[in-house]
């Protein structure tokens, strides 16, 4: 036998909780796994499960909430909410067979065959509940049905599971606060189910992330902030269309027990060809195809624009229009000048002595 806070049982029960621990007010998920520890078989008839239901510190369900509850297999078992807070779980041959240590045994039905079974051990799933508002210890009670005498006699025992809920702030986990994620939006406006990191420049998307519903959220992005109130069970927020990598960020105020507990999520998506109305940087590499002395090329489609000075440590070039150079000018080969020259400077020859009169 397994040895629990008040009781002993045949079989052994173990649980797991999402969030570990519960949260006061929250949803709450309890797995319940059953198996057999022993060294005897043990037949089962059911396995009868008790929420303490209720609104004091000892209670675990609301009043009046219903739980769901799944198990697998769920080809062999079978549960049920008979009453609030208590769930009945059946196997499906009237019998289910625990075997001890991978030893064969048999489940014999009420048409009295024996049908070879193999479940060794059992996964009960209580779900879409949340846990009452007040912190404290909630004893889950289980009733097995139980035999080790190949279903001569059958006996009855009692465990009890002790499960503690704390206040949000001790208990705040990712799955109630996160999971921010970019999705694509449909020609509705609606979010698509798959995350995307990249979009097309002007693409339509969607900010969705988890949050209890008495939350306040505010979304930073692109210089702005927009605050969505509280009171919604689905965090959305329609984003403009993006021209550029955009990194978000949500601003999550929950108040708990009096405290005001605050989170920051963030997420970033990439733009295919990003437009950008300003930029300032320090230098500019180019990366593209070479020119015939084997120097990589920037290349801007468009015109370009310099409202300062422009420097220039390397050949300039200037195609179909005027070039006006405000420093110095070295001509290396002829020079043909089709209009007029106007000029202060003296013009001198290669050793250095000035030329008379207007240059041809």
């Amino acid at each position: 036998m397994s040895t629990h806070l008040g009781g002993t049982s045949r079989l052994t029960y173990s649980l797991a909780t999402v969030p570990a621990p519960l949260a006061t007010g929250r949803p709450a998920h309890i797995d319940v796994v059953v198996s057999n520890s022993g060294t005897e078989a043990v037949l089962c008839k059911q396995i009868l499960l008790v929420l303490p239901t209720g609104d004091l510190a000892q209670d675990l369900v609301p009043a009046g909430h219903r739980v769901v509850a799944t198990v697998e297999p769920s080809d062999q078992w079978t549960t049920d909410e008979i009453e609030s807070g208590v769930l009945l779980t059946l196997p499906q041959d009237d019998m289910a067979a625990f075997a001890p240590g991978g030893t064969p045994v048999t489940v014999r039905p009420a048409t009295g065959e024996s049908v070879s079974l193999t479940t060794h051990g059992l996964l009960l799933r209580l779900k879409d509940f949340k846990a009452n508002a007040l912190a404290g210890t909630a004893l889950l009670r289980i009733r097995e049905t139980v035999s080790v005498d190949n279903g001569r006699t059958w006996e009855t025992h009692q465990v009890t599971l002790p499960l503690a809920k704390y206040p949000p702030a001790e208990a705040l986990t990712p799955d109630v606060v996160g999971d921010l994620v970019v999705r694509l939006a449909d020609v509705n406006g609606n979010p698509g189910s798959t995350p995307v990191t990249l979009l097309k420049r002007g693409q339509g998307a969607v900010l969705t992330w988890t949050a209890p519903p008495d939350a306040t959220c505010v979304v930073h992005y692109d210089g702005s902030s927009s605050e969505l109130p509280s009171g919604r069970e689905k965090w959305e927020f329609p984003v403009r269309t993006l021209t550029r990598d955009t990194h978000f960020l949500v601003q999550v105020t929950l108040k708990r027990s009096g405290e005001t507990i605050t989170h920051h999520l963030s997420t970033t998506v990439a733009v295919e060809e990003p437009a950008f109305p300003s930029l300032t940087v320090k230098s500019i590499k180019a990366n593209g195809e070479k020119n015939g002395d084997g120097h990589e090329l920037l290349t801007i489609e468009g015109a370009v624009r310099v409202n300062q000075e422009c420097h220039v440590f390397g050949t300039l070039y200037g195609v179909d229009g005027t070039l006006t150079v405000g420093d110095g000018l070295v001509v290396r080969k002829d020079m043909t000048v089709t209009g007029d020259v106007t000029t202060d400077a003296q013009f001198l020859d290669p050793k250095g002595t000035p030329l008379r009169g207007k240059p041809a």
